[in-house]
């Protein structure tokens, strides 16, 4: 009997049929799917881009949850966005399932400034977990802020003498100005020490940078088209900006290694990082290059947030003079006989504090977390989430949800002392200003030490007044556009010397 050979269409329809089969077993989706997200409507190439179009993303994805939903994805381009808003979400991924979640996506501001992403922020892995523990024990723990408390103090009383000097002849001060100069300084001599001769134009390029970050990259959110990122001009500049700050850096770093053994003075955070680096003690070895990225970061995030912050403060005061009557009764009355604030005096001032918690509900350092990626499929509030998914909490939201607040839009310091027992220190997940769990931020001690110490100090020695012509209704309280909220006109206010502010040694 002879064999008979299967036809040419007989074979290939054959083999289709098995493809189709191998790809259904191979490609089948997991148990438990649950419901489809929500998804705000799509056009063609940009997906959901067009629902951002003219509005600040945190209230833009604030409106969509409205209308969609506490959970909802959205396409961004060529990615895929899961969004959060809501207290639930927000525990289910930074601490319920936080060891999952504690991963970041690749950006292009960040491989070109930040050295590959080898920094606190972006960085991932082994070599993330241990620079954790570095902030923890070595750069921000609260041992090392309070190695800093001569540095804060000389560096507000120069702010408070140059108020003073405005006061003398009625002169406005600019206050987002002159924050972001109070915390400048800080964070560069804290980082530097007194060893960086180019401070001034380290800070200038920080700050273009910034800007740029915060901007449209087509690479992050169209990953098959990363090459217009190159045309447009957008990573050559970056490139341009690392050049700047990595000779500045380098040249930093070799002075420290040079001084540093023969000193008296107290280590700043290079040292430490050179320390480290040369005991040669970590489990994941760092270079130079890593060096330079902490400190990066140090200025990306603890210089702009904090004078923010202060200044959102003093605006929301200024509107409400008997809110600010209250806040200043309270440190006068405790400081009239000493005169003069010290750091060990803020804890006493609790409606401060209570103001300080009201400030960064409704403007949050970052009003999106910074987002996060899934390594592992999981489940979340019935939601099937693969892995590989970027994820995004909206904070902003979280602390204007009426849900959560009363009045949720209203500044009202004194709800603290009215049963409202919430802190921002990752426990409380509709109040999450710093973050939570793993990717807490590292330096929300640092900031908020500054922050208690200036505030106070401007509310005790100074009555505040608006310029001559402007009236509340007239201060415009919106935000600018980027990562971090500021406001979009800085806030002038012309001060009045009530308490005279002790004269500098």
């Amino acid at each position: 009997m002879e064999l008979q050979v299967p036809s040419l269409p007989v074979l290939l329809s054959s083999f289709l049929v098995l493809l189709i089969i191998i790809r259904r077993v191979f490609s089948s989706k997991p148990k438990h799917v649950g419901p489809e997200f929500p998804t705000p409507s799509r056009l063609p190439f940009i997906g959901s881009i067009h629902h951002l179009i003219g509005k600040l993303p945190h209230h833009a994805l604030r409106d969509l949850a409205r209308k969609h939903g506490n959970v909802m994805k959205l396409r961004l381009g060529q990615v895929d966005q899961i969004i959060f808003s809501s207290r639930e979400g927000a525990q289910q991924v930074l601490k319920a399932q936080d060891a999952n979640f504690a991963f970041r996506p690749e950006f292009t501001a960040a491989k070109i400034i930040a050295y590959g992403q080898s920094d606190i922020a972006f960085s991932n892995g082994e070599y993330w977990r241990q620079l954790r523990k570095i902030c923890v024990m070595e750069l921000l723990g609260a041992k090392r802020v309070k190695s800093f408390v001569s540095l804060r103090k000389e560096q507000v009383g120069r702010l408070m003498s140059d108020v003073s000097n405005a006061a003398a002849i009625g002169k406005p001060v600019n206050l987002g100005e002159r924050l972001n100069e109070l915390t400048n300084s800080i964070v560069v001599q804290a980082s530097f020490g007194r060893r960086c001769q180019q401070q001034k134009k380290f800070m200038e390029t920080i700050k273009e940078v910034i800007k740029m970050a915060s901007g449209f990259s087509v690479g992050d959110l169209f990953p098959s088209l990363q090459v217009v990122d190159v045309l447009t001009g957008f990573s050559t500049q970056l490139k341009k900006y690392h050049k700047k700050l990595d000779a500045i850096l380098d040249a930093t770093i070799k002075e420290h290694q040079m001084t540093r053994d023969g000193g008296e003075e107290e280590e700043d955070l290079i040292d430490v990082l050179l320390r480290l680096k040369d005991e040669g003690n970590l489990e994941v070895p760092i270079t130079f290059d890593n060096i330079k990225a902490v400190v990066i970061d140090m200025f990306a995030g603890g210089t702009e947030t904090t004078a923010n912050t202060i200044e959102w403060a003093m605006s929301e005061l200024m509107l409400r003079p008997s809110t600010l009557q209250r806040a200043q009764k309270e440190v006068r009355e405790a400081m009239k006989d000493k005169g003069y604030i010290e750091e060990t005096d803020v804890p006493q001032f609790t409606y401060l504090r209570g103001v300080v918690k009201e400030t960064l509900r409704l403007h949050p350092p970052f009003p999106l977390l910074f987002p996060r990626v899934g390594q592992e499929t999981t489940e979340v509030l019935g939601y099937t989430i693969p892995a590989g998914s970027r994820l995004l909490i909206n904070v902003w939201s979280l602390g204007r949800d009426p849900r959560y607040w009363k009045d949720a839009d209203s500044f009202k310091p004194e709800r603290f002392e009215e049963g409202v027992n919430r802190e921002f220190k990752g426990n409380d997940f509709e109040f999450l200003p710093f973050g939570a769990g793993r990717r807490m931020c590292a330096g929300m001690t640092f900031g908020l030490t500054t922050l208690e110490l200036t505030l106070s100090k401007f509310l005790f020695h100074f009555d505040w007044a608006f310029p001559k012509g402007v009236q509340a209704e007239d201060i415009d309280m919106s935000e600018s556009f980027g990562a971090s909220a500021s406001r979009k006109v800085n806030l002038l206010l012309v001060p009045s010397l009530r308490y005279p502010f002790p004269t500098l040694d």
